[in-house]
């Protein structure tokens, strides 16, 4: 199967993920910015790589064109994020429910998508995201102080880190062989 992975990251936690499927796929993780540098019709699937930033998948718009352009081309999406990995305390429902926000299963039945936890680093993020950051840690102060679960993250988000782990791609290269042997998955 001739892939494509196009990726938009804004910290490099989903650069990184993009750039693991890329030498898993033998093909080349292509920023966001060079997009239409690759011809779509040349391959036969599309992997796209991005984050979620206010409970919606980055870039979504143009991927929707996309498909409505190429409606043979398979599609996958993998979102990333600062939240865990789905656990008892960080439920799938939360990633879900955004990605659905994104892409309506109504309109979008069956769609293949992912999530990975990817990391945060407040250094990197563009100045309105950092301003947008400062209001969310301040009004998530008060419910921390009852909330373990609003705790962890302010915790954990106010250190940074790095969460991205290459097996969590195990599922989506699962996905994508499945796709090419003419599976669903």
């Amino acid at each position: 199967m001739r892939a494509a992975v196009i990726y938009c990251s804004q910290t490099g936690f989903t650069k990184k993920y993009a750039e693991w499927l890329a030498e898993d796929l033998g093909c080349e993780a292509v920023p966001y910015s060079e997009k239409n540098s690759v011809a779509l019709d040349d391959v036969d699937a599309l992997v796209f790589c991005s984050w979620f930033h206010a409970a919606s998948v980055k870039g979504a718009k143009w991927l929707k064109k996309v498909m409505r352009d190429h409606p043979n081309l398979r599609v996958v999406v993998l979102a990333t994020g600062a939240t865990p990995m789905p656990c008892d305390m960080w439920p799938a429902s939360e990633t879900e429910e955004a990605f659905h926000r994104t892409f309506p299963e109504n309109e979008y039945p069956a769609f293949p998508h992912f999530y990975c936890q990817g990391g945060f680093d407040f250094e990197r993020l563009g100045a309105a995201d950092k301003i947008a950051m400062k209001m969310f840690f301040k009004a998530n102060a008060k419910a921390a102080e009852s909330d373990p679960k609003a705790a962890e993250m302010l915790r954990v988000m106010g250190e940074g880190f790095d969460g991205t782990r290459r097996e969590y791609l195990e599922p989506v290269l699962a996905c994508l062989s499945a796709m090419e042997k003419g599976e669903q998955c």
